[in-house]
């Protein structure tokens, strides 16, 4: 076997990390070649022969929920829908399949440099919406910002065409990475922890700035927890402390945040109605109460995958609330990934969901840790494997840490 071939594919393996600057089309022509190249070593390698019986119950387990719309597929009337759920889903099935069958050709570094690739991806990200930002004026851009025209979003979400509570957890993620980073450093004072923490002020900055609520409150929770486990000078732990105090300062402080944390303090629990203006409208008090609705009768088998948005669409129907963002104008999903899963399998499929989301957890290092907790929390407010970056992020990095165990937020990278 050439060495040249077998580091061109860890290469290519890392290149897909960089996902969140190549955008949704490009993503896909990378993981479409990255497939058939993983295909052709398969088989030009053989390493197919060095499948075993617990690989196979791996590759079972982690494409298990590509596999269930496979299964629903023909129990759904609307093909094309039913085939849309298969392309979206895909990587489901590729990622897991194709580095447990090729595990042995991955190098041992290769998670290591692919999350590096993908923290510096986002701050490329992160700096190139910024330098958009500033070339338009930040003080009229930030006097222009309102309810109605969230212009600090827009810029977030237009140029990086990612929803941004998306954006949010991808931002905090690297952040905690750097953050470990820095922590795990003998020599605490060094050219390169200055770029991390300057690569963490950015991309914090950013989510406070686009809002994302839970991503900054999840980077809160985690960083206390590196902080208190890793951190072992007192003073450090007090200038952290001070950092952190400031950061939520910062979110009350900035306009575009402040405005975000405002509504959840207005929103009432009261029922979408005619006599409410948009920012009096609790939408996810709405979402929930219907998903409630149609579970109440359907909690044990679920809906199916074809018909949860339409049975949705059905009770979101009774509200009389009416306005551009209304819920016949936009298909509003649960917002939640469990009660998802509820809707389309019902109480088992969940059960199986937790089996799938949690097969890797015997792998103790933080790392792996911190992402699935980000997963985990992120998927009581949104529906993280419903949009394409949600499922690469997830799949990608999954599979990778699954395959390569290794003790990267143990060692220090100075």
């Amino acid at each position: 076997m050439k060495k040249s071939k077998v580091d061109f594919y860890n290469y290519a393996t890392m290149f897909l990390a960089s996902f969140p600057i190549l955008g949704l089309k490009k993503t896909s022509l990378a993981i479409i070649l990255w497939s058939v190249f993983s295909l052709i070593i398969l088989f030009s390698e053989k390493t197919y022969r060095s499948i075993q019986k617990k690989d196979k119950i791996d590759m079972l387990v982690l494409s298990s929920y590509f596999l269930g719309f496979v299964i629903s597929f023909f129990l759904i009337d609307d093909k094309i829908l039913a085939t849309k759920f298969l392309e979206k889903n895909i990587s489901f099935l590729i990622f897991p399949v194709f580095m447990i069958a090729n595990k042995n050709l991955i190098h041992k570094d290769t998670l290591r440099k692919a999350i590096q690739v993908f923290i510096l991806s986002n701050i490329i990200l992160a700096i190139y919406i910024w330098i958009v930002i500033f070339s338009k004026g930040y003080l009229k851009v930030m006097e222009s910002d309102t309810y109605y025209n969230p212009i600090i979003r827009n810029f977030f979400s237009d140029i990086s065409e990612i929803h941004l509570p998306y954006l949010g957890v991808l931002f905090v993620f690297s952040s905690l990475i750097l953050l470990r980073d820095v922590f795990s450093s003998t020599i605490k004072i060094t050219y390169l922890n200055i770029l991390r923490c300057f690569g963490i002020g950015l991309l914090i900055f950013s989510v406070i700035s686009f809002a994302a609520r839970l991503a900054l409150i999840l980077f809160l929770l985690i960083s206390l927890f590196l902080l208190f486990k890793m951190a072992t000078s007192v003073w450090s732990k007090f200038i952290f402390i001070g950092c952190l105090i400031f950061v939520v300062l910062l979110a009350f402080a900035i306009p575009s945040s402040k405005k975000r944390i405002d509504e959840i303090c207005n929103t009432k629990l009261i029922l979408p109605n005619k006599n409410q203006k948009s920012e009096e409208v609790n939408f996810r008090y709405g979402i929930y109460h219907c998903a409630s609705l149609i579970l109440r009768e359907n909690w044990v088998t679920g809906v199916g995958p074809g018909n949860v948005q339409k049975d949705l669409n059905t009770c979101y129907s009774g509200y009389t609330y009416k306005n551009y963002d209304d819920y016949s104008k936009i298909d509003y999903n649960s917002h939640n990934q469990y009660l998802d899963i509820l809707l389309k399998y019902g109480i088992f499929g969940l059960a199986l969901f937790f089996v799938f989301l949690f097969w890797g957890i015997s792998n103790t290092n933080y790392s792996y840790l911190i992402f699935l907790f980000l997963i985990i929390m992120a998927m009581l407010t949104e529906n993280i494997l419903d949009r394409q970056v949600g499922i690469v992020f997830f799949t990608f990095f999954n599979s990778l840490f699954f395959i390569k165990r290794t003790s990267y937020f143990e060692k220090s990278l100075n």
